[in-house]
Protein backbone atom coordinates (compact mmCIF):
# COMPACT_ATOMS: atom_id res chain seq x y z
CA UNK A 1 0.00 0.00 0.00
CA UNK A 2 1.36 3.74 -0.93
CA UNK A 3 2.45 4.78 2.82
CA UNK A 4 2.77 8.63 0.87
CA UNK A 5 -0.39 9.50 1.60
CA UNK A 6 -1.91 10.06 5.45
CA UNK A 7 -5.21 9.42 6.77
CA UNK A 8 -4.75 12.83 8.70
CA UNK A 9 -4.50 14.55 5.05
CA UNK A 10 -7.01 12.36 2.99
CA UNK A 11 -7.53 14.03 -0.06
CA UNK A 12 -11.36 15.10 -0.84
CA UNK A 13 -12.52 13.60 -3.51
CA UNK A 14 -15.16 14.99 -6.39
CA UNK A 15 -17.42 13.32 -9.12
CA UNK A 16 -19.54 14.95 -11.19
CA UNK A 17 -22.52 15.39 -9.07
CA UNK A 18 -20.64 14.46 -5.57
CA UNK A 19 -18.28 16.39 -3.27
CA UNK A 20 -16.26 13.60 -0.61
CA UNK A 21 -14.78 14.89 2.58
CA UNK A 22 -13.82 13.88 6.16
CA UNK A 23 -16.46 13.26 8.33
CA UNK A 24 -16.50 16.14 10.78
CA UNK A 25 -18.01 16.66 14.00
CA UNK A 26 -20.85 18.73 12.29
CA UNK A 27 -21.98 15.62 10.71
CA UNK A 28 -23.17 14.03 13.95
CA UNK A 29 -26.84 14.58 14.27
CA UNK A 30 -26.64 13.50 10.13
CA UNK A 31 -24.97 9.97 10.97
CA UNK A 32 -27.47 9.61 13.50
CA UNK A 33 -30.33 10.53 11.51
CA UNK A 34 -29.40 7.90 8.78
CA UNK A 35 -27.53 4.86 10.55
CA UNK A 36 -30.05 5.27 12.92
CA UNK A 37 -32.62 4.05 10.49
CA UNK A 38 -33.03 0.33 10.81
CA UNK A 39 -33.38 -0.16 7.05
CA UNK A 40 -30.07 1.36 7.03
CA UNK A 41 -28.38 -0.75 10.23
CA UNK A 42 -29.52 -4.21 9.14
CA UNK A 43 -27.50 -3.74 6.15
CA UNK A 44 -24.42 -3.11 8.03
CA UNK A 45 -21.52 -5.00 9.56
CA UNK A 46 -20.43 -2.94 12.39
CA UNK A 47 -23.30 -0.93 13.23
CA UNK A 48 -25.69 -1.23 16.77
CA UNK A 49 -29.31 -0.82 16.54
CA UNK A 50 -30.74 1.85 18.31
CA UNK A 51 -27.72 4.25 17.20
CA UNK A 52 -27.23 7.40 18.88
CA UNK A 53 -25.13 10.27 19.40
CA UNK A 54 -22.39 8.06 21.57
CA UNK A 55 -22.36 6.08 18.68
CA UNK A 56 -21.36 8.62 15.77
CA UNK A 57 -19.03 9.92 17.82
CA UNK A 58 -17.34 6.69 18.23
CA UNK A 59 -17.23 6.55 14.43
CA UNK A 60 -15.54 9.96 13.92
CA UNK A 61 -12.86 9.48 17.06
CA UNK A 62 -12.05 5.75 16.02
CA UNK A 63 -12.82 4.69 12.68
CA UNK A 64 -12.45 7.85 10.68
CA UNK A 65 -8.74 8.34 11.72
CA UNK A 66 -7.84 4.38 11.37
CA UNK A 67 -10.03 4.11 7.83
CA UNK A 68 -10.07 5.81 4.75
CA UNK A 69 -13.52 7.11 5.08
CA UNK A 70 -15.84 10.31 3.63
CA UNK A 71 -18.79 11.96 4.38
CA UNK A 72 -20.99 11.80 0.87
CA UNK A 73 -22.50 14.83 -0.51
CA UNK A 74 -23.91 16.82 -3.13
CA UNK A 75 -21.26 19.28 -4.82
CA UNK A 76 -22.05 22.52 -3.31
CA UNK A 77 -23.88 21.43 -0.02
CA UNK A 78 -22.07 20.10 2.58
CA UNK A 79 -24.93 17.83 4.11
CA UNK A 80 -23.39 14.25 4.88
CA UNK A 81 -26.14 12.20 2.21
CA UNK A 82 -23.96 8.92 3.20
CA UNK A 83 -20.12 7.79 3.99
CA UNK A 84 -18.07 5.31 2.24
CA UNK A 85 -14.43 3.78 2.76
CA UNK A 86 -11.83 1.54 2.14
CA UNK A 87 -10.98 -0.58 5.25
CA UNK A 88 -7.28 -1.90 5.33
CA UNK A 89 -7.27 -5.30 5.59
CA UNK A 90 -4.98 -7.21 8.27
CA UNK A 91 -1.47 -9.32 6.92
CA UNK A 92 -2.59 -8.72 2.99
CA UNK A 93 -2.61 -5.08 0.92
CA UNK A 94 -6.24 -5.08 0.29
CA UNK A 95 -8.92 -3.34 1.03
CA UNK A 96 -12.58 -3.94 1.79
CA UNK A 97 -15.19 -0.97 0.67
CA UNK A 98 -17.89 -0.40 2.78
CA UNK A 99 -20.94 2.08 2.23
CA UNK A 100 -23.45 3.08 3.79
CA UNK A 101 -26.26 6.15 2.13
CA UNK A 102 -29.67 8.07 3.12
CA UNK A 103 -32.45 5.89 2.03
CA UNK A 104 -34.18 9.53 0.62
CA UNK A 105 -31.35 8.96 -1.98
CA UNK A 106 -31.29 5.27 -2.58
CA UNK A 107 -31.65 4.91 -6.32
CA UNK A 108 -29.90 7.65 -7.78
CA UNK A 109 -26.93 6.08 -8.46
CA UNK A 110 -25.23 8.34 -5.91
CA UNK A 111 -23.52 4.82 -4.13
CA UNK A 112 -22.38 3.67 -7.45
CA UNK A 113 -20.68 7.45 -8.29
CA UNK A 114 -19.05 7.67 -4.90
CA UNK A 115 -17.83 4.34 -5.22
CA UNK A 116 -16.32 4.20 -8.38
CA UNK A 117 -13.86 7.51 -7.60
CA UNK A 118 -13.25 5.44 -3.89
CA UNK A 119 -12.07 2.54 -6.34
CA UNK A 120 -10.11 4.47 -8.20
CA UNK A 121 -8.52 6.36 -5.52
CA UNK A 122 -7.89 3.09 -3.64
CA UNK A 123 -5.86 1.79 -7.30
CA UNK A 124 -4.22 4.53 -8.24
CA UNK A 125 -3.27 6.71 -4.76
CA UNK A 126 -2.65 3.64 -2.51
CA UNK A 127 -1.93 1.17 -4.72
CA UNK A 128 -4.02 -1.16 -3.58
CA UNK A 129 -4.03 -4.81 -6.06
CA UNK A 130 -7.47 -5.52 -5.39
CA UNK A 131 -10.29 -4.31 -3.58
CA UNK A 132 -12.90 -6.11 -1.79
CA UNK A 133 -16.29 -5.73 -0.91
CA UNK A 134 -19.74 -7.52 -0.14
CA UNK A 135 -23.18 -7.70 0.69
CA UNK A 136 -26.19 -8.91 2.85
CA UNK A 137 -28.06 -11.67 0.65
CA UNK A 138 -31.22 -9.43 1.30
CA UNK A 139 -29.30 -6.58 0.11
CA UNK A 140 -29.13 -7.37 -3.73
CA UNK A 141 -29.13 -3.55 -4.30
CA UNK A 142 -25.96 -3.28 -2.75
CA UNK A 143 -24.89 -6.31 -4.82
CA UNK A 144 -25.69 -4.18 -7.91
CA UNK A 145 -23.36 -1.53 -7.29
CA UNK A 146 -20.75 -3.80 -6.51
CA UNK A 147 -21.22 -5.20 -9.86
CA UNK A 148 -21.35 -1.90 -12.16
CA UNK A 149 -17.81 -0.97 -10.40
CA UNK A 150 -16.89 -4.69 -11.79
CA UNK A 151 -16.62 -6.57 -9.08
CA UNK A 152 -17.34 -10.32 -9.17
CA UNK A 153 -18.28 -12.71 -6.78
CA UNK A 154 -16.04 -15.00 -4.87
CA UNK A 155 -17.98 -16.54 -2.65
CA UNK A 156 -21.05 -16.82 0.14
CA UNK A 157 -20.27 -16.58 3.77
CA UNK A 158 -22.16 -15.87 7.26
CA UNK A 159 -20.99 -12.56 8.61
CA UNK A 160 -21.86 -10.55 11.56
CA UNK A 161 -24.45 -7.93 12.03
CA UNK A 162 -24.25 -6.00 15.23
CA UNK A 163 -27.90 -4.57 14.52
CA UNK A 164 -29.51 -8.15 13.78
CA UNK A 165 -27.43 -9.37 16.70
CA UNK A 166 -26.06 -12.49 14.88
CA UNK A 167 -24.23 -13.77 11.31
CA UNK A 168 -26.23 -13.25 8.28
CA UNK A 169 -25.78 -14.58 4.56
CA UNK A 170 -23.29 -12.48 2.91
CA UNK A 171 -21.92 -12.44 -0.80
CA UNK A 172 -18.30 -11.70 -0.72
CA UNK A 173 -16.48 -10.12 -4.05
CA UNK A 174 -13.42 -8.49 -5.11
CA UNK A 175 -12.14 -6.29 -8.12
CA UNK A 176 -8.68 -6.89 -8.96
CA UNK A 177 -6.65 -3.70 -10.12
CA UNK A 178 -6.91 -3.72 -14.30
CA UNK A 179 -3.70 -3.79 -14.66
CA UNK A 180 -3.22 -7.03 -12.43
CA UNK A 181 -6.21 -8.79 -13.68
Amino acid sequence: MNTDLSLDNRPDLATERLSLRRPADCDVDAIVGVVGNWDVARRLARVPHPYGPADARFFLDHVVPAEWVWAVTLRGSDTLLGAIGLTPEENTDAAELGYWLSPAHWGGGITTEAARAVVVFGFERLGLPVITSGYFEDNPPSGRVLRKLGFVETGHVMRPCLAAGGEVPSIRMELVHPARG
